[in-house]
This record gives structure tokens, C-alpha cells and sequence, in this order.
């Protein structure tokens, strides 16, 4: 199976593109879409997604996740293997929040099977694609390249708890205007941003229609929504803190 995350958007042909590259090497794949309407560069987002999404396919699973602002630059080109997984993609950060030990990666910038000419601009179609697929195929990255060590790059920022005070970060949005957060889920009585109260709800019909409030999501972070509406459009806010 190959699980494909860009922010190509579903516009452009790109996606089909690359679908064609697969299913030519490997016609007998199973392809699945996790996402691609991911907001173009951003990489936290789709690590984000990428880290609460991949355990809940099969083992042996190859990831094609392509966020790439530095095609054609000297980022590497890499394939991993972590935890019965397989990641392919560039090493730009988004596969940090997957990593949390250190994985087996290689360097596939010039592996054998490269679409040639190789274009400078779409390195999903020409290098990581054909990766992918050949790693579907053979369950293995061994003979793709040199061994390398695993870089990270995301600057997280972490909460910091003073006493019954947590400070906390908006990370992104989701499409329903819902802002994820870097705080885990744990018991809280309020939040506060902009010295506004912000009640904690069970769940978002909890709140009366139009009224915003934090609860705990499904990828395991506090969440801010305005039930029925859209908390982005509402609070342009970056930090906030929670109340224990």
C-alpha cells in the first residue's frame, strides 16, 4: 500500500501525474489519498497530520509524503524505515513528528530507478515516486542508497506550565476554521485568550450555536471552535493559556 500527503491541491495534475508514475512501475498497488489541500509550504501541517495519521494503516505501509519548498535545492531526497513503515520524501521536517526514535534512512538522490531527464521542479514524479513504488514492491529500502542519519528541522515550541498555568501555541487551522494546538489533551477549567474566558466543552454541540470554546480533539490536542462557525475568522490570535 502507498499513502500519498502534498500540498499539491487537487487543481493541477500533479497528483494523477505521480499516480500514473506508481501504478506503471507497480500496477498491483493499493493507492490511498490522506491528504492534499494542505496550505502550499506548509510543513508542520502536514507533519501534523502525517504523525496522527500513519499508525492506523497496515504495516509494510509506504508514505509518499511531498512538501517540498526546496525542490531541486540541497535538501536530500530520503527514504526511512521506522516501526514496519516505510517514509519516502524530502528531508525538510515533515517527517519529524514520526520520528521520535532514530529511524533507518537513505539517501535516494541518485537511486536506479530515477526518471530520466529529471526534472528540477517535480521531484515527485521523477525521484520519489518511482521509489516509492519499487519500495512497495520489494519491502525494503536497502539498495536505494547510502545510509544516512536523520536530520531534523521543525523548531517546535513547546508549552510551558508555570503552577496551574499552561502557555500555549496555535500550531494551524483545520478546514473547518478549528485551531489545533500544542497543548495535549488534559483536564482544564478554562482558557484564556486576550484576557477573553474561554469555556471547555465535552464536545462542539456542547456549546450554543455561534459560541466559541476549547475541547479536546481527535489527534489528542486541545482544539479552540466556534460551534457551527469558524474560530479563524473570529480570533486572530497566535497564544493563549489554559487554566488547570
Amino acid at each position: 500500500m502507498i499513502a500519498i500527503l502534498t500540498d499539491f491541491g487537487l487543481k493541477d495534475p500533479y497528483i494523477g501525474i505521480m499516480k500514473g508514475v506508481l501504478y506503471s512501475i507497480n500496477p498491483s498497488s493499493t493507492i490511498i489519498d490522506i491528504v492534499h489541500e494542505i496550505e502550499a509550504y506548509n510543513i508542520l501541517k502536514g507533519a501534523f497530520y502525517l504523525a496522527n495519521a500513519y499508525k492506523f494503516f497496515p504495516k509494510n505501509t509506504v508514505f509518499l509524503c511531498i512538501i517540498d519548498p526546496g525542490v531541486g535545492s540541497q535538501r536530500l531526497p530520503i527514504a526511512c524505515y521506522y516501526k514496519n513503515y516505510f517514509f519516502v520524501g524530502p528531508m525538510n521536517g515533515i517527517f519529524d513528528l514520526v520520528f521520535e526514535e532514530e529511524p533507518m534512512c537513505v539517501d535516494i538522490s541518485n537511486h536506479p530507478y530515477i526518471l530520466k531527464p529529471t526534472s528540477t521542479t517535480f521531484h515527485g514524479k521523477d525521484i520519489f515516486a518511482p521509489a516509492a513504488a519499487y519500495i512497495d514492491k520489494i519491502k525494503s529500502i536497502e539498495n536505494f542508497g547510502s545510509k544516512i542519519n536523520y536530520e531534523y528541522n521543525l523548531n517546535l515550541l513547546h508549552p510551558k506550565q508555570i503552577g496551574n498555568i499552561i502557555e500555549g501555541e496555535i500550531l494551524f487551522y483545520d478546514n473547518f476554521g478549528n485551531a489545533i494546538t500544542n497543548v495535549k489533551c488534559t483536564n482544564i477549567k478554562y482558557a484564556l485568550i486576550n484576557n477573553k474566558k474561554i469555556k471547555y466543552y465535552k464536545f462542539f454541540a456542547e456549546a450554543k450555536a455561534k459560541t466559541p470554546g476549547i475541547t479536546c480533539g481527535s489527534f489528542g490536542y486541545l482544539e479552540f471552535f466556534i460551534n457551527q462557525g469558524s474560530f479563524k475568522d473570529f480570533y486572530n490570535v497566535k497564544n493563549f493559556k489554559i487554566i488547570l
